[in-house]
C-alpha cells in the first residue's frame, strides 16, 4: 500500500499517511495559534486508523484545555504539532507538513479547497476567500460536522502513484 511520511519541522517526528486527504479546514482559535506558532492552524482530516505515527515515542500528547475531545501529538524535539486526535475517530494533520506537487520532492498529495474557518472569532489575520467563517465554539462544532461525517462515512482515496 503507497503511503506518504511526513515530518514536524526538525525531522524527529512524523506520520504515515495512508489514503488523500478529503477535508481541510482553518482553525483560529488561541490554543491552535499557541501549538502551531501561527495565525491560524491549516489541517487536514483524517479517519484515524488512515494515520499512523511513525515512532510513537517521538510524541508527547497533550491537551491543550481540559475538557476536550481534542488531543495533540506534538514532537518532543521541537513541539511542533504532528497528528492531533479529535472525538477518538478523527485524526488531524498539519497541511504544511505533506509534501506538495511544487516541491519537488518525489511523492505528494493534492491538498483540498478549505471547507470552513473555525473559531473565526479569535482570529488575528483576516482571510477574504470563500470558506465559511464561524466564530464561537458553539458554531465550530456545527460548522465542522459535515466535515466529520463526511471523513468518517466515506472511505479513503488511495494515493495516486508520484
Amino acid at each position: 500500500m503507497q503511503e506518504i511520511k511526513t515530518s514536524c519541522g526538525c525531522g524527529a517526528a512524523g506520520v504515515s499517511i495512508r489514503v488523500a486527504p478529503r477535508v481541510r479546514f482553518r482553525c483560529h482559535c488561541s490554543k491552535c495559534q499557541s501549538v502551531y506558532r501561527a495565525a491560524y492552524a491549516d489541517a487536514l482530516m483524517f479517519r484515524r486508523g488512515q494515520v499512523k505515527p511513525l515512532d510513537p515515542a517521538k510524541l508527547k500528547w497533550i491537551r491543550t484545555k481540559s475538557p476536550s475531545p481534542l488531543v495533540r501529538g506534538v514532537c518532543r524535539s521541537c513541539e511542533a504539532p504532528v497528528v492531533a486526535h479529535l472525538f477518538g475517530g478523527v485524526s488531524i494533520v498539519p497541511a504544511a507538513t505533506l509534501p506538495d506537487a511544487s516541491s519537488g520532492a518525489g511523492a505528494s498529495i493534492a491538498l483540498p479547497e478549505v471547507a470552513c474557518d473555525i473559531y473565526y472569532d479569535t482570529r488575528v489575520q483576516d482571510l477574504s476567500d470563500a470558506a465559511p467563517k464561524y466564530e464561537g465554539a458553539l458554531a465550530a462544532y456545527v460548522g465542522l460536522t459535515p466535515s466529520v461525517t463526511k471523513v468518517l462515512a466515506l472511505p479513503g482515496r488511495a494515493l495516486s502513484a508520484a
